[in-house]
């Protein structure tokens, strides 16, 4: 029977010093972290840099016009109820069409409340797609103020979050108009 020999793993005292040193922490780690949080930054920055630009908000203005057409009417309590669909036309930062749906209830002293939801399709800040739209209306027929949000993008829309006012007046008898500002962000998906 042969005898197998082995060489030692270590064969120097350098490479005894330097295992001891990597054990028993002799080693600069302070430096070592350092050097590799330095490498570590650009590639930080690389992943993170689009995510921050796009988030940045865009203020956006412009003026939109809307023609309602009523689909239901009811009165209770000296109130009346009316249910309607609507079309818009948008310009502006905004630019494009909603069509939706909502409700007013026009109060007996003459101030109203309206909701309403719908589909923009267009371009906001020069990104195209789609977006739901809804509107919160107060005040009365001669001057309301709208509150809306702009939110489930798609397309190039993706990722939009938009919040804004709007200071409307009835044009006639079915239809308003108006001049909106809002601030937009785009998310990344």
């Amino acid at each position: 029977m042969d005898m197998i020999t082995s060489k030692p793993i270590l064969e120097s005292p350098t490479q005894v010093r330097v295992l001891a040193r990597l054990l028993f922490g002799h080693i600069n780690y302070r430096r070592l972290l350092s050097r590799a949080s330095l490498a570590f930054v650009p590639v930080l920055w690389l992943v993170l840099a689009p995510t921050v630009y796009a988030e940045e908000a865009v203020p956006a203005s412009g003026t939109e016009v809307t023609t309602l057409s009523p689909v239901s009417t009811r009165a209770a309590d000296g109130n009346t109820f009316i249910g309607f669909t609507l079309a818009e036309s948008w310009q502006g930062t905004f630019a494009g069409t909603r069509v939706g749906s909502g409700s007013v209830v026009i109060h007996p002293d003459g101030s109203i409340d309206a909701q309403s939801s719908g589909i923009f399709t267009g371009t906001i800040a020069g990104r195209s797609g789609t977006a739901v739209m809804r509107f919160h209306v107060s005040g009365t027929f001669a001057a309301a103020t709208v509150i809306f949000t702009v939110t489930d993008g798609t397309g190039g829309l993706t990722g939009v979050h938009g919040e804004g006012t709007e200071a409307v007046s009835a044009t006639g008898p079915l239809s308003v108009a108006g001049t909106y500002s809002a601030v937009v962000h785009f998310t990344a998906p």
